[in-house]
């Protein structure tokens, strides 16, 4: 039978595969936008990735988080919980698509109008099969997920780009995005071993524990979603959609990667957790999640940071060439952002769902602030504002969320990322010296040559002081879990 500790080991093998994918996919497809849209389109198209976002977080009210924490389901739940969903999201695509001239007048982008309307199919589209994706990533399936996902995404890649190079503008990226969603459904009902019959919910009360925990949930979410785009409203809104466009590519383009990665493993840590929510093993587990989060965002943050003028030299072009200090700002950001982010899927999977909107409702509180300060000198400004508020953070985040929680103290917090830590600044300081011997090169090869170096030197360095580098090398990544489940 295997066990708990290989099934997750296997599926952050997969799941690493579709990371690196669908990092590569995304960028190649910023990329192309950098070079077909103008700053303005790109700025539009920010804001109707913040709208659409906003929306998503109340597609199923949280039903599929609370389908993965609940471990004992009856199996009519999930074809009465697939129908509540499919309402849920077909009222919350009318929504936005009644919305939609208002939220351009909002925030003065007449072109935004039609792309919410448009893209508001994408609520119903992926209303079908998120019962069977959550269930999935309940039972571990995310061999199977990180396929369909990856295949997903890849071919909304290719609609984009051939829309794109046709001159069809930024409504190339909506249908992409549509296309993405659609191949996703079709996936999921193929794949899943789970069996829906749509029904009408036999009793309200059987699901409350489901609708009460989703609710919690989706608070949450609201004012976290808000926390990581206010900068977004506020750059907007203050300094103009010309310097949004600028801002929003270079954020995409750091924070992208992070996303996917963080979302990945901690997609596979959510269940996973959920499964040993009562183990005195937990603590251990998530330190070892931190680790191997930071074993792969660091290095690739410093070598952002090393690399700036290069990568955007390369895959933004010449006229970009002024966000190259934001841009390390942001690579600055997203190393600290990365150590701090398992801690939602945590929270979700021991059931601390209103601990988490508290911690939440109190950054809305600050960030704001913060990052008005930060507008007034400029993009940079933010960047800065950003990067000090996380650093300022990280004490608290320990202090009130895992001190608390599953008692881990916060010299064991910060060893679970201080090697991989040490190991990228050591090696980000020696690709910096490289450099100076490779200017008169191109770009292209000097971003090679650099990451090959970089990389083999990583790799080097933590085959030799990175216990969990080695376990995972080995396929011992998760040992010990399943003997101490009990």
């Amino acid at each position: 039978m295997t066990t708990l500790g290989a099934k997750a080991f296997k599926a952050l093998q997969w799941t690493t595969v579709s990371t690196i994918g669908r990092a590569i996919i995304q960028i190649g497809l910023l990329s192309v936008s950098a070079h077909y849209l103008s700053a303005v389109e790109l700025g539009v198209f920010a804001l109707v990735q913040l709208c659409l976002g906003f929306c998503q977080m109340y597609m199923d009210m949280g039903v599929s988080q609370a389908i993965i924490h609940q471990q004992s389901i009856q199996p009519r739940h999930y074809s009465e919980l697939f129908v509540v969903n499919l309402l849920i999201a077909s009222l919350m695509s009318a929504v936005l698509y009644l919305l939609s001239p208002i939220l351009a007048w909002l925030f003065d982008a007449p072109t935004m109008g039609p792309l919410l309307e448009l893209i508001s199919i994408s609520f119903v589209l992926s209303a079908f099969g998120r019962v069977q994706i959550a269930f999935m990533q309940k039972e571990l399936l995310f061999p199977i997920l990180a396929k369909i996902e990856l295949f997903s995404v890849f071919c909304g890649l290719v609609v984009a780009t051939v829309m794109l190079t046709s001159g069809s503008g930024i409504k190339a990226l909506v249908w992409g995005y549509l296309f993405n969603m659609l191949i996703q459904t079709l996936l999921a009902w193929i794949c899943s071993t789970i069996k829906i019959r749509p029904c009408w919910p036999r009793s309200w009360s059987e699901l409350s524990k489901y609708i009460v925990y989703g609710a919690y949930q989706t608070a949450d979410s609201t004012v976290n979603y808000i926390n990581s785009n206010i900068d977004i409203l506020l750059v907007g809104k203050l300094l103009g959609a010309d310097v949004l466009g600028g801002y929003s590519l270079v954020r995409q383009f750091c924070f992208r990667p992070a996303m996917i990665i963080n979302q990945t493993f901690t997609r596979v840590a959510f269940p996973m957790m959920a499964k040993l929510q009562e183990s005195s093993v937990l603590p251990n587990v998530y330190c070892k999640l931190v680790s191997a989060l930071a074993m792969l965002n660091f290095p690739l943050y410093i070598a952002f940071f090393v690399l700036a003028e290069p990568i955007i030299l390369l895959f933004f072009g010449p006229n970009w060439m002024h966000l190259s200090v934001i841009f390390r700002l942001m690579a600055l950001w997203c190393i600290v952002r990365s150590a701090m982010n398992p801690v939602g899927a945590l929270l979700l999977a021991i059931g601390q769902v209103r601990l988490a909107l508290k911690w939440n409702s109190l950054l809305l509180l600050i960030l704001p602030i913060s990052i008005y300060v930060g507008v007034g000198f400029g993009i940079e400004g933010v960047g800065f504002a950003l990067l000090l508020l996380q650093l300022i953070l990280l004490p608290g985040h320990w202090f009130f969320l895992l001190k608390g929680t599953i008692r881990i103290s916060f010299r064991t917090f910060v060893s679970s990322f201080t090697v991989p830590l040490c190991i990228s600044i050591i090696v980000g300081s020696l690709v910096t010296v490289l450099l100076i011997f490779l200017t008169s090169y191109s770009n292209l090869l000097q971003l090679g040559f650099s990451l090959l170096v970089g990389g083999v030197l990583y790799i080097l360095l933590s085959m030799k002081f990175s216990i969990l580098f080695r376990d995972a090398i080995n396929g011992g990544l998760m040992s010990g879990i399943e003997k101490n489940k009990m």
